[in-house]
């Protein structure tokens, strides 16, 4: 089912009310705060450990003091405002006003509030920046989400500079039959149409990149081990974590003999470069 962006603000407000009543102290945010996460066992941040890991190490090569950034679909902020926390000048963008709130409130408690905009706005209309505005475009869980809005696509380059860095980090869709599963998964929870989970990043998508971007590299990860999604919420088990490990090392071993089968891992670190 094809859906408006009205439906999908609506949901995503409605989903991130929950944390409008977090105390400034929950909201600090920086590299060691990250860290922090990616270890939590019963965070949210651990299951995408890797993944986030990824990120973080790619973020932290960046020369982010001097860059202009653009975090496309922030959610609550946790990345925007910790590259504002490095120096960037960061502009948080969602579709979401309560994200935005919230992404402002987590700057505010960080001491970063003059170096941090926000802007509740779709994803096809981003007039409220120049061209080539942007040195860097981080987008978490988002690109999959604004792809099926008109012009989404050209806009977003368009306020990227040339040379500029697109970095997101996504589920990857390749694999027919991880993505059985997750239909099967979203079909058992009931989770809303309102979601906007109607695409699933692949090849295909990365190819569409590839049409305005003059590099596209990729990092494929987790094979195997995208099973660790039978663990959410028990993660804080050592048997669950000692069998996401186990899954991890034969993640490593499989794709290191063939890494062909990289293609269809369940979740990829993208860098562009336009």
């Amino acid at each position: 089912m094809s859906i408006t962006a009205d439906q999908e603000r609506n949901f995503y407000d409605s989903a991130y009310a929950a944390h409008l009543n977090t105390p400034d102290h929950a909201l600090r945010t920086n590299r060691d705060s990250i860290r922090r996460d990616l270890t939590d066992a019963r965070g949210a941040f651990y299951e995408r450990r890797r993944l986030y890991g990824a990120v973080l190490q790619q973020l932290l090569s960046e020369p982010l003091a001097n860059y202009s950034v653009l975090d496309y679909g922030c959610g609550l902020g946790e990345w925007g405002v910790l590259m504002a926390t490095e120096g960037a000048r960061v502009a948080l963008v969602d579709l979401s006003s309560v994200a935005i709130e919230i992404g402002l409130r987590r700057a505010a408690a960080n001491g970063v509030a003059g170096r941090v905009r926000g802007f509740a706005i779709d994803a096809a209309d981003l007039s409220s920046f120049q061209d080539g505005e942007f040195d860097l475009i981080y987008a978490s869980a988002a690109l999959h989400h604004t792809l099926k809005y008109p012009h989404a696509l050209d806009e977003l380059v368009r306020v990227l500079r040339p040379g500029g860095k697109l970095i997101l980090a996504e589920t990857y869709g390749n694999n027919p039959i991880l993505n059985g599963l997750r239909k099967l998964r979203w079909l058992l929870s009931r989770q809303p149409d309102e979601a906007g989970e109607e695409i699933i990043l692949s090849d295909r998508e990365l190819d569409l990149l590839r049409r305005y971007f003059q590099r596209v590299d990729m990092k494929p990860m987790n094979l195997l081990a995208m099973a660790k999604r039978l663990g959410r919420g028990r993660f804080h088990l050592p048997l669950v974590r000692a069998a996401v490990g186990s899954l991890e090392f034969a993640d490593r071993v499989l794709l290191g003999v063939l890494p062909g089968l990289r293609r269809y891992c369940g979740e990829v670190l993208v860098i562009a470069i336009r």
